[in-house]
């Protein structure tokens, strides 16, 4: 009988949560092929290297603990998980502009969600953030994953300037493999959206906001070539 290997369940994973979080499917497994090729060019160890490897695929499998929540308040919590996932609260007239959007799956409420996210983002995002962490952190033990994968499982939300979420770490203080993930990811979302150029633009403009300058920097270095590695016929 054929054996699963523990990456394709991971992977199985990372598209359900793909799915939960409204983000473009396989967005999991894009993240994961991109920050391994960039923990590769990083050198990396092997150890940290499997570590940024689970983490990009696993780094939502926490991330529905709050959608009850998020739906009463929201009306389709997978329509603001997919809203969220892109905010930018370090860069103040990006953020205006992804309000002024906030809420467009509600069109007769979308100004009405604006205003009660706005108004309830600093109490319920840490303690959303929170919930999502602990039950990563605790599914991540389960599943087998290093400390170093855990660790970085709590830092999924946190950012470089320590506006993330719950926002009790910054700088070198947030894990150097969500540190990565992070790059990963934001140049994964917006590669959906308009190619290798808009990935190029946004972690441009997120660096030394959202994530790591020195990474950043490091990523746009070899960003044809880390880019390259997701055009490929079957992920």
């Amino acid at each position: 009988m054929p054996r699963a290997r523990v990456a394709e369940v991971f992977a199985a994973l990372s598209l359900t949560t793909d799915l939960a979080t409204g983000v473009p499917f396989e967005k999991g497994l894009r993240t994961c092929l991109l920050a391994t090729a960039f923990g590769t060019e990083l050198a990396l160890d092997g150890a940290d290297l499997a570590a940024v490897f689970h983490v990009a695929l696993l780094r939502s499998i926490g991330c529905t603990a709050h959608a009850p929540e998020n739906a009463a308040l929201f009306g389709d919590d997978t329509a603001f998980a997919a809203a969220f996932s892109r905010l930018d609260p370090g860069d103040p007239a990006v953020l205006a502009g992804q309000l002024a959007g906030f809420g467009r799956w509600e069109p007769g409420r979308q100004a009405q969600l604006a205003r009660t996210f706005v108004a309830i983002a600093p109490v319920e995002g840490p303690r959303a953030s929170r919930a999502g962490c602990e039950v990563s952190r605790a599914l991540g033990v389960r599943l087998g994953l290093a400390p170093a994968a855990v660790d970085a499982l709590d830092d999924v939300y946190e950012r470089w300037d320590g506006r993330g979420l719950p926002g009790v770490r910054s700088g070198e203080q947030v894990s150097l493999v969500a540190r990565i993930v992070h790059v990963a990811e934001q140049a994964v979302l917006a590669a959906a959206e308009g190619g290798v150029a808009a990935a190029v633009s946004e972690v441009a403009r997120r660096a030394g906001g959202h994530l790591d300058p020195d990474l950043a920097a490091a990523f746009l270095r070899s960003a044809d070539a880390l880019l390259a590695t997701l055009d490929v016929p079957d992920l």
